[in-house]
């Protein structure tokens, strides 16, 4: 091999690997399904691979349980069946054509193995490609698997073994064989575990490398006589906006603008067919989030807004100092998860939401979150937005039968305490239950900062909050018995809270929509085409009389209560909620126990 050619960093992983002689199998993983550049032009992995092999004249030979073996060039494969046949009958021949290779797995590794062993007297090292290796030694219980599953993970392993001691043998012929697969968890645990195997990791590509093929898609188009793509933004800014995307779906970008009766890129296209991508690539377990409101938008909490503010500034400026992340408890209702997309949409950066994310089967799971943080980290900046955490995150003390939920805390918590990330990806965990989620979830160094929503306590904090759901709602609220575009009085509105108990912005929001629709219909062909409906604040406490909250006014409490002593920062807290963490948390932690009581929980 040429030792002044360039290699990428991962290629370049595999010869320091194999030249320090500690490993001659490799498993490649991640984004091997991309193109890369070689040569002035973009390629598979694999053809880069058999390119990189080509210059140190290896005999390449290529299996995958759809095609079968077969020979990169057809004189190897022409020479290799005479050998296999040699001194037999033609009715005994045991490869008839170079198209003859057999594609059943457990004799086409028997044929590798015969390739490589056999014919000592041959010089030329050889490579062995083996695609979709999930496929030949998928991870499972021995117990359970296939018997032909059992012998290629077998067979794999007795590869690297044998492999690796011909390297450590000057008088042996030289062999390497690579596993190429998307994702490390989907291959058997005692291959990836063995120290014969090297694990070599593709990433998902960086600005760096997004900003060169935007600039090489370009040029090849003027190269090749054709109008290059207009573009809404500047190459620079389209590298930065598809971040987290693979240079595959960069030029699928092109290729649909290609398409277009303009030739052009536009900024909202990038946006969208990026969320389409993101989420394929994902399975759906992640969601691109697009908030259409800022912070301006939500009522009250000035306190949370203000915390939120600033966080947001320093994500925008990349400061390495900012929290890992947010864990907000509150009770149901009172708008965490509006809060967390202003805070996101404020922020500027990229925002994605958690979805499910187990499987049902063995190591499922783990290979799903594997996908996720692959993409997390070629996401950057970003913000994760997990609601219901307690549920999706697992605990460490999960029950003695399942140790999928210790494995998820465990690869949650390592990834979320990685101090490369900080600045880079944020975390906000949602939560009505903050004593459900594991303790070492929001310890320092993890999601640190413990910042409560709650619902608002003072009338002037209710009066904003109103008036937001108002807003959203596209009412307009009159006073009883006033004239249209008056408002209701302090008095009025203190009443309707009172009556209410815990005001929550979901409950507001939807009395709201209970009131308009009523107003509406009565107003019949008088009600505004556009623009708030006039809604009687009778129409609306009759409205609020009759809500019914989803859970008892109790178990809202309950939330609220906990959510206060889950807090880390007073600050965090409005009154009087802050004097009764400072000057009477037993107190608290009793009512808390009263109320869990009362409300079920033991």
């Amino acid at each position: 091999m040429d030792e002044s050619e360039t290699y990428l960093p991962w290629a370049q992983a595999i010869r320091d690997g194999y030249s320090r002689r500690e490993a001659a199998m490799f498993i490649l993983h991640n984004n091997i399904a991309d193109i890369f550049p070689l040569g002035g032009e973009y390629v598979p992995c694999r053809r880069y691979l058999e390119r990189m092999l080509e210059r140190g004249e290896y005999i390449i030979i290529n299996y995958d349980v759809s095609r079968g073996m077969r020979f990169y060039k057809d004189e190897e494969a022409r020479a290799f069946m005479e050998l296999a046949n040699q001194n037999r009958r033609p009715s005994e021949q045991l490869i008839r054509s170079i198209y003859d290779f057999p594609r059943e797995s457990t004799k086409a590794l028997a044929f590798v193995e015969a390739f490589v062993v056999g014919v000592e007297s041959a010089k030329r090292p050889v490579a062995v490609i083996l695609e979709y290796a999930e496929h030949l030694a998928p991870n499972g219980d021995p117990q359970t698997m296939a018997e032909t599953d059992r012998i290629n993970t077998v067979t794999l392993e007795r590869f690297a073994q044998l492999f690796h001691e011909r390297l450590h043998d000057e008088s042996a012929r030289d062999a390497v064989c690579f596993l190429l697969t998307q994702n490390l968890h989907n291959i058997h645990p005692d291959l990836v575990r063995s120290e014969l195997v090297g694990a070599i990791e593709l990433h998902r590509p960086s600005y760096d490398e997004r900003l060169r093929f935007v600039r090489w898609q370009q040029a090849k188009l003027l190269v090749e006589g054709r109008e290059a793509v207009k573009m809404e933004l500047g190459e620079a800014e389209l590298a930065e906006q598809t971040a987290g995307l693979t240079l595959t779906g960069i030029r699928h970008l092109f290729l649909r603008a290609m398409q277009s009766p303009d030739r052009r890129l536009c900024g909202s296209f990038v946006m969208e067919r990026k969320r389409e991508l993101i989420e394929r690539d994902s399975r759906g377990m992640l969601e691109i989030m697009a908030p259409k409101h800022g912070l301006d938008a939500v009522g009250g909490n000035d306190a949370i807004k203000d915390f939120f503010r600033a966080a947001a500034r320093d994500l925008r400026e990349g400061q390495r100092d900012v929290p890992v992340g947010v864990i907000c408890p509150g009770p149901n209702g009172v708008g965490k998860t509006f809060i967390g997309t202003a805070f996101a949409r404020d922020s500027g950066v990229n925002c994605v939401s958690l979805r499910n994310f187990r499987g049902m089967y063995v190591g499922q799971t783990e290979s799903n979150l594997d996908t996720i943080f692959n993409i997390l980290k070629a996401m950057t900046p970003n913000i994760v937005i997990v609601d219901e955490a307690d549920k999706m995150l697992g605990n460490e003390q999960s029950d003695p039968g399942n140790k999928v939920d210790e494995r998820v805390f465990g690869a949650f918590t390592a990834f979320m305490g990685d101090p490369e990330y900080r600045g880079k990806i944020f975390w906000l965990l949602l939560t009505a239950r903050p004593y459900d989620l594991a303790p070492d979830t929001g310890r320092p160094g993890r999601v640190e900062e413990h910042v409560p929503i709650l619902a608002p306590e003072t009338l002037d904090d209710k009066k904003s909050v109103l008036a937001a759901v108002a807003r959203a709602a596209g009412i307009e609220l009159a006073a009883a018995g006033g004239e249209p575009g008056s408002s209701p009085t302090d008095a009025e509105l203190a009443s309707l809270f009172d009556g209410l108990g815990v005001v929550t912005p979901a409950a507001l929001e939807l009395i709201a929509k209970r009131a308009r629709r009523i107003a509406r219909r009565d107003l019949g062909e008088r009600a505004p085409k556009q623009g708030a409906i006039p809604v009687r604040f009778g129409l609306f406490a009759q409205e609020a009389a009759s809500y019914v909250p989803e859970g008892s006014k109790s178990k809202l409490l309950l939330q609220t209560v906990e959510a206060v002593l889950y807090t880390n920062h007073l600050a965090y807290l409005p009154e009087p909620w802050r004097s009764q963490l400072r000057d009477a948390p037993d107190e608290l932690s009793r009512e808390r126990e009263r109320l869990r009581r009362l409300v079920g929980y033991g």
